[in-house]
């Protein structure tokens, strides 16, 4: 969980993923908000950064479907401030573990598992 929504806290929350899974990741898409100004220098030889263009929601489809999702549990209007840990955990845990018909009726929590798995294996090989 991210802390807050500011530059400092996700580079601490980034540094966490990148310490876990830097290894395999290769390419990282961002908007233009304040809390990623440091995303470029923290992705510095791990990854490729890019950032959507302003207003063009289209080019981060994914992230919008999902902020839809995340409404059905935090209601547009809603304040994100008043969610608690647990409330968010329980969001969380729905959204990754929900088959998805573009993943063949796996979860996300499956086919990110199967990928981790197949992206060391070529790394290692």
């Amino acid at each position: 969980m991210i802390e807050g929504k500011d530059a400092d806290s996700v580079s601490y929350a980034l540094r966490n993923i990148v310490n876990q899974y830097g290894d395999i990741i290769k390419t990282v898409t961002a908007d233009n908000g304040t809390e990623f100004t440091t995303l470029e220098t923290a992705l510095n030889g791990i990854a490729d950064t890019y950032f959507a263009h302003p207003y063009t929601s289209s080019e981060r489809g994914t992230n919008e479907v999902h902020n839809r999702m995340l409404r059905r549990y935090f209601p547009k209007g809603q304040s994100l401030d008043i969610a608690t840990p647990s409330q968010v955990q329980i969001a969380q845990s729905h959204l990754n573990n929900l088959p998805r018909r573009i993943l063949k009726f796996k979860t996300p929590a499956e086919a990110f598992e199967r990928e981790v798995k197949r992206a060391r294996k070529v790394h290692t090989a």
